[in-house]
């Protein structure tokens, strides 16, 4: 049938501009749209962090039964979304499913109020939805562009021997260049501990670096006071 002005929208998920526009395979983008449906009902659960972040729990079946992928896929989608720094996994423990913690780029601008290219997730009192879009202006495409420049030196790729740590180009330089006969050292020891006991860290760049740091510092020497006495008859 076709839609009347009246038609109610069947139920769909949010996809958000930065992501139709990215450089992100379609099962990353599809993926994004669902855990960000996700994330609006746990705003509503009052599902968040001790930090006040806003968590997901959803389970790799339960993504891949609503995609309608295999669960190799959703994994390589979920690996795909974290290296590019648009979601960060903590493991809860044995046979738990992970909290997703849902993450938006620097340079997305948030408004609180519709900007008539929409679309509610009920379909009610809906604005124009995407592919109504008025002419872009010179402006905003430079403003589009830079941004997307910015996403792609900002993204992060794999590294360690288990490829579970995320450094950016320009935090792997800095590491090359700070600590170069002892960076990929530390990359892996935090691979290795990572895998080994299901550990997170919200940035690894950093981590490495702290250890480092302490690691570099000098330790202090103990002086030793070898002046001592001794009574008479006492000997050596």
């Amino acid at each position: 049938m076709y839609y009347k002005t009246d038609t109610p929208l069947p139920p769909f998920v949010p996809l958000p501009r930065f992501i139709l526009r990215g450089e992100y395979s379609i099962n990353a983008k599809l993926l994004y749209a669902l855990l960000l449906g996700r994330t609006q009902l746990s705003q509503k659960s009052g599902w968040v962090s001790e930090d006040g972040n806003v968590y997901v729990i959803y389970t790799i079946r339960q993504m891949a039964n609503d995609l309608n992928r295999s669960e190799r896929t959703v994994k390589a989608a979920l690996a795909e979304l974290e290296n590019a720094g648009l979601i960060t996994r903590v493991r809860q423990g044995w046979n738990r499913a992970n909290r997703i913690f849902l993450q938006l780029p620097d340079e997305v601008q948030l408004s609180s109020r519709p900007e008539g290219n929409i679309c509610t997730m009920d379909g009610r009192e809906s604005s124009p939805c995407m592919g109504q879009n008025l002419p872009t202006s010179k402006k905003e495409k430079n403003k589009t562009d830079s941004s997307q420049n910015n996403r792609r030196e900002n993204a992060r790729r794999c590294f360690g021997q288990y490829q579970n740590v995320f450094l950016s180009d320009s935090e792997l330089a800095d590491l090359q260049s700070i600590y170069p006969g002892q960076y990929e050292d530390y990359i892996n020891r935090l691979s290795a501990y990572m895998a080994s006991n299901g550990k997170h860290y919200a940035n690894h760049y950093a981590t490495i670096r702290k250890w480092l740091d302490e690691d570099s510092k000098p330790k202090p020497s103990k002086n030793y006071d070898y002046t001592e006495t001794y009574e008479e008859g006492e000997c050596l």
